[in-house]
């Protein structure tokens, strides 16, 4: 069943750490296995996300695998110590109709 994820990071994740871990990944030309939608965007000084996923265990895998090392990078690299930034605010909605 697909989901629906909506985060809202810390704010030391700015826009463009979020942009600069996109492009890490290069998510925008090859869209993770079970990714189906992606979109990030600022709003109330936070950044937010908002994914479309085939089933939870895709997001998991690509959390696992690919965002976390990725967003571990770009945080280094922006001077940011993850550990002390604190957790996304996430939640997830199962699905009930997807047209694309």
């Amino acid at each position: 069943m697909a989901i629906l994820v909506e985060l809202v990071f810390p704010a030391a994740i700015t826009i463009e750490m979020i942009d600069a871990v996109t492009d890490e990944m290069d998510v925008d030309t090859h869209l993770p296995a079970g990714g189906i939608l992606h979109v990030h965007y600022e709003k109330d000084g936070r950044v937010h996300g908002v994914d479309v996923w085939e089933s939870a265990e895709a997001l998991q895998k690509f959390m696992e695998s690919t965002l976390q090392p990725a967003m571990g990078k770009v945080a280094a690299a922006h001077g940011v110590d993850l550990s002390q930034a604190g957790e996304p605010e996430m939640s997830i909605t199962e699905v009930h109709r997807l047209v694309h």
